[in-house]
C-alpha cells in the first residue's frame, strides 16, 4: 500500500494518541524504570508501531494488537501483584550484593555482575567505602538500593549538641 504524506501523518497521529491513552490506562507510575516485562512490551509495541506507520498492517488491526499487548501486560502486572509464586516466576527478586561491608559472591554470580559494577553503583549513590554499607541489593528495576551501616552515618544536627 502506497502512502502519501497526509496518510503517514494521520496514521502516526492516531497511533500516538492511542498509545498515550493506553499508557495512561495502564497506570504506569514510572516510565523511567523498566522491568523485564516492561521492556518486552516496549519491544513488541515498537514493532507494532513500525508496521502500522508504514501500512504493513491496517490501522485497526494495529490498534487491536497494541491494545491486546497492553491489556495482557496489565493483567500480568495485576496477577503478579497478587500471587508471589507467579511474581517470582516472571520477575527477578531483589538480590543481595553486599552485606556488612562484604560482597556476596552468590548474588554477584546470579546477576552476572562484577565487583567493579557494584563499586560503580555505590559511587553513584555517594558511598565511598564498601565497609560503610550494611546492605546493598539489586532491585527488580535494575537499580541498586543501599542501606548504610548506622555507625558510619553522619551525626544528625540535633544530636551534635550532645557532644559539647
Amino acid at each position: 500500500m502506497e502512502l502519501n504524506l497526509t496518510g503517514i501523518i494521520f496514521r502516526v497521529s492516531v497511533m500516538y494518541l492511542f498509545a498515550l491513552a493506553l499508557v495512561r490506562i495502564s497506570g504506569k507510575s514510572s516510565i523511567g524504570q523498566l522491568t523485564p516485562m516492561d521492556f518486552i512490551v516496549t519491544l513488541i509495541i515498537g514493532d507494532f508501531f513500525d508496521d502500522v506507520f508504514w501500512a504493513e498492517v491496517p490501522l485497526i488491526q494495529g490498534m487491536v494488537g497494541f491494545a491486546t499487548i497492553i491489556l495482557v501486560h496489565i493483567l500480568l502486572t495485576f496477577i503478579t501483584s497478587r500471587n508471589t509464586s507467579i511474581y517470582l516466576l516472571l520477575a527477578s527478586p531483589a538480590r543481595l550484593l553486599i552485606e556488612d561491608g562484604r560482597l556476596i559472591q552468590k548474588g554477584l554470580q546470579q546477576e552476572r555482575l562484577r565487583a567493579e559494577d557494584v563499586q560503580f553503583e555505590l559511587r553513584l549513590k555517594g558511598e565511598e567505602h564498601m565497609r560503610e554499607v550494611k546492605e546493598a541489593r539489586l532491585e527488580p528495576s535494575g537499580q541498586v538500593s543501599v542501606i548504610k551501616d548506622p555507625s558510619s552515618k553522619p551525626l544528625p544536627k540535633k544530636d551534635k549538641r550532645l557532644l559539647r
